[in-house]
């Protein structure tokens, strides 16, 4: 499996920090040196705010690394689920939230060199004509700019799809690459690299010997590290989907996703074209790499591989990201997770609430003042699926096997 396109050949090297050594007293740690928590960092660095960012390997090497990178409110047939199972106030405030990520990062691209392209986003089906139009008037409704449309860049027969324009594209390791930089101008923001973080003792962040006192702690790791509150066990699970770099292929203009969790994702980039699909939960049956690619080399028979790689999303219960609060256990402790394959505007929307909920406070259902939205991506509001006693039988039996375990090499 080789690392994605994104790297540039090696030629994007971010830079390296040192690890902690000592205690350090701080306004804010965060945990996780990915998109979220940079972009943590960065808000935090510009609202004058001292903090710490540790993290466990090296900076922008996880989920962002391996991403399609679509920069869009598009998240798949979500408005119509959210009009029926949360009604068309809290559908709007999730819209609002993320066109204004989408804002804030065409704001921030206007002075960082990486590739950001406005675009129009599609969610298309192969056969279901009717989920495509639902959507459509879902999005109409809440004052989106949603159309009905054809495919005919796709190399494959649909049944339509609904067009969001004026969306973007980017390359998320240069975007991050500026961002640090940036961030490396102040004085108020110190990243150690190499420090996993173990656990969260009464307000004190350890990793190995060495421990942070903060004020306040944002966990932006890919999956939250502390076990003891929040249930994020049984809350999330994690989905992995491979994706193929094409060249010598038409040019594609539109970002495509399809409305079944088992389709394919496309976008350009420069002289190629990003394909993404084979999605399946981690720790269930694999999905295999070359009838992947048999599958996409059947649609663009001419193309040739120009890398491939595979990315891991953690997946809500509801479709809707955790943000907000860790747990009603872990005072002064907020999260960040749950992103759906949507990275880019969720890792957005979570710094820019998190950090005003920590600079300007937060309410007790996880809004702010600045941004009442908060309250959609609440971690601790109320979720009755299928899945969480799936997640619950499937983690108890993962806990009898590890005890069982341990007892056998014990009598041995």
């Amino acid at each position: 499996m080789s690392d994605s396109i994104w790297s540039d050949g090696g030629r994007i090297q971010m830079p390296q920090y040192e690890k902690l050594t000592r205690i350090k007293k701080v306004d804010v740690t965060i945990v996780g040196g990915g998109l979220c928590g940079l972009l943590c960092a960065y808000f935090l660095k510009e609202a004058g705010v001292e903090c710490l960012l540790l993290e466990g390997s090296r900076i922008a090497s996880g989920t962002v690394r391996h991403a399609m990178a679509q920069v869009t409110s598009q998240h798949g047939l979500i408005y119509s689920r959210l009009l029926e199972t949360l009604g068309e106030e809290k559908a709007r405030m999730y819209f609002e939230a993320n066109e204004l990520a989408l804002r804030k990062y065409r704001e921030l691209a206007a002075s960082i060199d990486c590739d950001f392209e406005e675009r129009s986003s599609y969610i298309y089906s192969r056969t279901d004509k009717e989920c495509i139009e639902r959507e459509v008037r879902a999005a109409s409704l809440l004052g989106m700019k949603a159309e009905f449309c054809e495919t005919p860049e796709l190399p494959f027969d649909t049944a339509g799809a609904v067009r969001f324009p004026n969306q973007a594209q980017m390359n998320p390791v240069k975007f991050l690459y500026g961002l640090v930089k940036d961030i490396e101008k102040s004085d108020k923001v110190t990243i150690f690299e190499e420090m996993p973080v173990d656990d969260w003792i009464n307000g004190t962040t350890w990793s190995g010997l060495y421990i942070t006192i903060p004020k306040n702690i944002i966990c932006a790791t890919h999956f939250p590290f502390y076990k003891k509150a929040g249930g994020y066990n049984n809350k999330l699970y994690q989905n992995r989907s491979y994706i193929m770099a094409l060249d010598h292929v038409p040019e594609l203009h539109g970002m495509y996703a399809d409305a079944s969790d088992n389709g394919l994702a496309l976008r350009g980039y420069k002289d190629m074209i990003f394909v993404g699909g084979a999605t399946h939960r981690v720790g269930q049956e694999e999905r295999d790499w070359n009838e992947f690619r048999e599958k996409i080399l059947s649609y663009y028979p001419e193309a040739i591989e120009r890398e491939h790689w595979e990315v891991e999303d953690c997946v809500s219960l509801d479709g809707i990201p955790y943000i907000g609060p860790y747990s009603d256990k872990t005072p002064n402790m907020y999260v960040a997770t749950g992103f759906n394959g949507w990275g880019m505007t969720s890792a957005m929307t979570a710094a820019m609430l998190l950090t005003d909920a920590i600079i300007n406070g937060q309410k007790t259902n996880g809004a702010t003042e600045s941004y009442p939205w908060g309250e959609v991506f609440y971690p601790e509001r109320k979720i009755v699926r299928s899945q969480y006693f799936a997640n619950v039988k499937e983690n108890v039996r993962e806990n009898i096997k590890s005890f069982l375990t341990r007892k056998s090499k014990i009598n041995d």
